[in-house]
């Protein structure tokens, strides 16, 4: 081992090289995070994105409507109301939209009052 680190200027050398690498790697983390929380406060708004989409989505057979809720933890999301959950409606619709998820409300036929 004496071999290695034969003076002083290699052990100075070897220590700068993993102190440089370690603030890679934490500076890297740190910005990973910053983007995260960049990439929420771009998001467009959803009443946007759901005016954005609302006639591709209402042209898939069995959607009857679409409208802005919450998932189960209260993060915005677009709901498609459906008359029937079919896999032919789970394929068409996206799973999210600019970054919103989309989830399926099964409400049935929607008829207007008389």
């Amino acid at each position: 081992m004496a071999g290695i680190f034969k003076n002083k200027q290699t052990i100075f050398s070897l220590f700068l090289i993993v102190l440089c690498l370690s603030g890679t790697f934490f500076c890297k983390s740190e910005n990973t995070e910053e983007n995260q929380s960049k990439e929420i406060q771009e998001m467009r708004d959803i009443n946007l994105v759901l005016k954005a989409n609302a006639r591709d989505v209402m042209a898939i057979p069995g959607v009857v409507g679409i409208y802005v809720g919450e998932t189960e933890d209260n993060k915005p999301c677009l709901k498609v109301m459906v008359v029937k959950e079919t896999e032919e409606i789970k394929k068409k619709l996206p799973r999210e939209l600019e970054g919103y998820p989309v989830l399926i409300h099964v409400t049935g036929e929607i008829k207007p009052m008389q």
